[in-house]
């Protein structure tokens, strides 16, 4: 037992006070969770700024100057970028792969009849 409480004043002074930690990031992600574009978001996109609003509590709560928590913060906003660009690498393929099919079905087609 004596080793949770260690980690847990060894967070604190990284992290800042959890009840601090929680409220200040509940808030953000309230105000988040208010807008009108959050209903546009992926469920990718949602989760990412959720953690980077607990992020940005534990910065303004703890110490500012430990690199974990930007860095945290570039992780998850890399994700979103890479989960962005496989998505429209699907589309681009799905298009491709349709405008194929469609020239591929229009040369065997069968040839018009001829009216009289």
């Amino acid at each position: 037992m004596d080793n949770i409480h260690n980690i847990i004043a060894d967070r604190a002074r990284t992290h800042g006070d959890f009840e601090h930690v929680a409220k200040m990031s509940q808030n953000l992600k309230h105000t988040i969770k208010s807008t009108r574009a959050f209903n546009d978001l992926d469920y990718y996109m949602a989760e990412s700024l959720e953690q980077i609003a607990m992020k940005i509590a534990r910065i303004l709560s703890g110490n500012c100057f430990d690199k974990d928590h930007w860095a945290d913060i570039s992780g998850y906003a890399t994700l979103v970028v890479r989960q962005i660009e496989r998505v429209e690498m699907d589309r681009l393929i799905t298009e491709q792969v349709g405008e194929s099919n469609n020239w591929a079905n229009k040369q065997n087609a069968p040839d018009a009849p001829e009216e009289a």
